[in-house]
């Protein structure tokens, strides 16, 4: 393994958003000046987010606003790739019932499909339906999404993350709005966004790179990472949004990362992939945490994730204690 930059290997990048970016409003440290650094390479970023609320250039300008260069990315959305969905199926200019914030009708738009909203669905007859979240989604929407899926209308759900960060905690997310309309309904929604693969097939045809090309960065392990091997791609799990070491270290081979680094400045520091030992040997987790400080030791927290991954692999355990692991964390310089 060379000493070059991780990104080196890949000619496109899609990038996660929330966590690995920003939070809220601010950026995530060393985020923007790593993400300059990477296109001023000219690697093309894709920003690939489940949030179907936003249409991309609202998401663009936050992006420029933190000061992302203005040049050599671009974003798209599971609103995006819900609409792309429908537009292979659907003629140009048919109506959909759209149902989430203003990112939902405005990428109905730009595929060529006429967006309809609840107020019009008597006088408007449409074929399909796409869920994605908003703020004022009503109750007679969600009735509406139900009503007509059951009678037959292609019913597209954004995303089905039943939960999405703010500033005051964990709020409900499309996903809980999805699983409501279920609880009325025998029909099923076909699903866009991460962990499926459509988002990031459409993030990849905008990028022009074949799989091998391509790697994902992400901080969600059941969204980001799930998604990028069930795309076939490889990818980096940063460890800066809500998933913790433990959550790393506790992942099924299908959400498991092909590389870990602290924050997305890991894409231009030498990347080992990760990989499962072949010892299945107790980790020593209570010797671990009581270490000198060993924070910027990459080549420990590769070794204590592989490890555990063995351990568990082979049938052995592993604690779980939330504790123990806040010590590592901090002992490898991860948290404050």
């Amino acid at each position: 393994m060379t000493g070059d930059p991780l990104i080196t290997r890949y000619r496109g990048l899609i990038c996660d958003l929330d966590g690995v970016v920003y939070r809220g409003p601010s950026a995530v440290p060393h985020a923007v000046e790593t993400l300059n650094r990477v296109t001023a390479g000219s690697i093309p970023v894709v920003f690939a987010t489940n949030n179907a609320s936003r249409p991309p250039e609202d998401v663009s300008d936050h992006l420029r606003g933190l000061g992302v260069a203005p040049q050599g990315w671009s974003v798209v959305t599971s609103s995006q790739a819900a609409a792309a969905y429908l537009a292979e199926r659907l003629g140009r200019g048919t109506p959909v019932f759209a149902v989430g914030g203003p990112g939902v009708a405005h990428a109905l738009t730009e595929a060529g499909l006429i967006p309809v909203r609840v107020a019009d669905l008597d006088r408007t007859p449409v074929e399909a339906v796409v869920q994605g979240l908003g703020t004022d989604v009503t109750w007679r929407e969600l009735a509406a999404v139900g009503r007509l899926a059951d009678a037959g209308a292609t019913w597209v759900a954004t995303n089905v993350d039943l939960t999405l960060p703010t500033l005051y905690g964990r709020a409900p997310g499309n996903g809980a709005l999805v699983a409501l309309v279920r609880t009325a309904t025998s029909a099923s929604p076909y699903v866009v966004g991460k962990p499926r693969a459509a988002l990031f097939d459409l993030a990849r045809i905008r990028l022009g790179t074949a799989q091998s090309e391509t790697l994902v960065c992400g901080d969600l392990l059941g969204t980001d990472i799930e998604g990028a091997n069930s795309a076939g791609l490889d990818s980096l799990f940063v460890l800066s949004g809500a998933s913790r070491l433990r959550d790393l270290a506790f992942a099924e081979p299908s959400a498991r990362p092909t590389y870990v680094a602290a924050d997305l400045s890991g894409l231009l520091a030498p990347g080992r992939p990760l990989r499962a030992g072949a010892s299945a040997s107790e980790l020593a987790l209570d010797a671990l945490s009581r270490m000198p400080n060993a924070g910027g030791n990459d080549e420990l927290l590769r070794s204590v994730v592989t490890t555990a991954w063995a351990v568990r692999d082979a049938g052995g355990a592993v604690s779980d204690d939330d504790g123990l692991w806040e010590k590592i964390e901090r002992q490898l310089g991860l948290v404050p």
